[in-house]
C-alpha cells in the first residue's frame, strides 16, 4: 500500500468525510463507495477511485470509467498502486 494511504489521503483533496473541503466541494464518492471497500488493500474506493464516477480529479468531476480512465493512467497514485499491488492489484470490477 501507499503507506497505508486512501486516494483522499494520498492526493490530500480534503474530501473524505469531515474533510477540510468536504463542505465546499461534497463528499468525494470514492470515499463512500462500500462495494468496493477493500479492493487493492483500501477503504471504501480508496484504492480504486478510477472505478468510481463522480470524483473531482484532477479538479473536475470525472464521469463513468470508459471515459475516464485515460487520465487515471497518468495519475501518480493510480501508478502507485499498480506497481504495489503487483500480482494481485484489481484493475477493475471484473478483475
Amino acid at each position: 500500500m501507499v503507506n497505508g494511504k486512501n486516494c483522499w489521503e494520498y492526493m490530500v483533496c480534503g474530501r473524505e468525510p469531515h474533510g477540510s473541503k468536504a463542505d465546499e466541494l461534497g463528499v468525494c464518492p470514492a470515499a463512500t463507495e462500500e462495494k468496493f471497500d477493500g479492493i487493492n488493500a483500501g477503504f471504501k474506493g480508496g484504492r480504486f477511485c478510477w472505478q468510481v464516477s463522480g470524483t473531482l480529479c484532477p479538479g473536475k468531476v470525472q464521469g463513468v470509467f470508459a471515459s475516464t480512465i485515460k487520465s487515471c493512467f497518468q495519475c501518480p497514485f493510480f501508478r502507485e498502486v499498480v506497481r504495489q499491488g503487483g500480482n494481485i492489484f484489481i484493475y477493475s470490477e471484473a478483475g
